[in-house]
C-alpha cells in the first residue's frame, strides 16, 4: 500500500505541476490560430533556414513555460505553415533558455559552478539548432502531424486559414480562443496522464544505486543520467536543483547531459508527441537529441 499511496502522490505531482504550463500553451497556440494568419507567419519566418532555426529559437524565450507547454505550440506552428526547423527549434529550446528555467538555473549553480549554467544555456541553444536544420532537412515539405484536420465545429462555423480578410469581433475572438485553448488541451492531456503515470512508476521502483554503478566511467556515467533524466521525467523549471544534488556523485560532463536531456525529451513528452505526430518524425526526433546531447556533454565539456 506504501508503494501505491508514494505512486500517486508522484503522478499528482507530475500531472498538477506540469497542467498550468500546458493549459498555458494551448492558451498562446489559440491565440497564434486566431490572430496570426498563414501569410504573417510566412512573412516574419526568414526562408534561410539557419537564420529561421535561430528566429524560432528567439521565440522559444519569451514563452514562460516548461517542456509540456511547447509542443501544442510547435504544432500550432507546423499547421501555420512554419517551417520544421523553426517549430523543432523552438521546441527544444524553450524549455532551456526561457527566463523562468535561466532563473532556476541560475539560483542552482551561478555561485558555486557557473560554467554549468552558461554549457546548459549555450548547448542548449547550439543543440536546438543543429537538430532543427538536421528535421528541417529530413522532413522537407513531409506531413508529420498525424492529425491535420481543420478546425470546424458543429455549432456551423466556417472553416477557413485565417486570411487578413477574416474580421474580428470581441466576442468572436474570444469564443476561438476558448474553443481551441479546449480542443488542444484535451487532445495533449490524455497523452500527459498516461506519461506521468509511468514516470511515477519509474520514480518509486527505480533503485537509486543503479545510478551510481557507472559513475568511474565518463562515457557510461553520462548515458546514465540522460536515462535517469528521461525517465524521472521531471518540469525542466525544477530539475535545476535535483541535477545540482546530483554533482556530489556524477561529474559536470554527466550532470550537463542530464540538463540538456530532461527538458527537451522525457516519457512524458514521448507519449504526447506520439499522440500528435507521425512515429518516423519522432523516433528521428529522440534519437537525434540523445546524440547530439551524447555527443555535446562528452566532447565539449571535457574540452572546456
Amino acid at each position: 500500500m506504501e508503494i501505491v499511496k508514494n505512486i500517486s502522490i508522484i503522478f499528482m505531482s507530475i500531472f498538477f505541476e506540469s497542467l498550468p504550463f500546458l493549459l498555458l500553451g494551448s492558451i498562446i497556440s489559440s491565440i497564434i490560430e486566431t490572430y496570426v494568419s498563414d501569410e504573417t507567419m510566412a512573412k516574419i519566418i526568414p526562408k534561410n533556414p539557419i537564420f529561421g532555426s535561430i528566429v524560432g529559437i528567439i521565440m522559444g524565450f519569451f514563452l514562460p513555460a516548461c517542456d509540456c507547454a511547447v509542443i501544442p505550440v510547435s504544432k500550432r506552428l507546423l499547421k501555420k505553415k512554419v517551417p520544421i526547423n523553426v517549430a523543432i527549434s523552438f521546441m527544444l529550446a524553450s524549455p532551456i533558455i526561457n527566463p523562468v528555467v535561466l532563473l532556476s538555473t541560475y539560483y542552482a549553480f551561478y555561485k558555486t559552478e557557473p560554467n554549468i549554467f552558461w554549457l546548459r544555456l549555450i548547448l542548449g541553444i547550439v543543440i536546438a539548432l543543429i537538430i532543427g536544420i538536421i528535421m528541417g532537412i529530413i522532413f522537407n515539405k513531409k506531413e508529420v502531424i498525424t492529425n491535420n484536420i481543420d478546425e470546424c465545429h458543429e455549432d456551423g462555423c466556417e472553416c477557413h486559414h485565417h486570411d487578413h480578410k477574416i474580421k474580428h469581433t470581441i466576442k468572436g475572438d474570444i469564443l476561438s480562443i476558448f474553443r481551441h485553448t479546449a480542443s488542444d488541451l484535451f487532445e495533449v492531456v490524455k497523452y500527459l496522464m498516461f506519461g506521468a503515470l509511468i514516470a511515477s512508476l519509474v520514480q518509486v521502483l527505480l533503485p537509486r544505486n543503479i545510478l551510481t554503478i557507472f559513475n568511474n566511467n565518463t562515457y557510461l556515467s553520462v548515458i546514465t543520467l540522460m536515462l535517469f533524466a528521461y525517465l524521472i521525467s521531471l518540469c525542466s523549471t525544477s530539475d535545476s536543483f535535483v541535477g545540482k544534488s546530483l554533482l556530489s556523485i556524477f561529474n559536470q560532463s554527466s550532470v550537463v547531459a542530464y540538463l540538456l536531456l530532461g527538458p527537451m525529451i522525457d516519457i512524458k513528452n514521448t507519449i504526447v508527441l506520439f499522440g500528435n505526430y507521425k512515429k518516423s518524425f519522432v523516433i528521428t526526433l529522440i534519437t537525434l537529441i540523445f546524440i547530439m546531447i551524447f555527443i555535446a556533454s562528452v566532447l565539449v565539456v571535457n574540452i572546456l
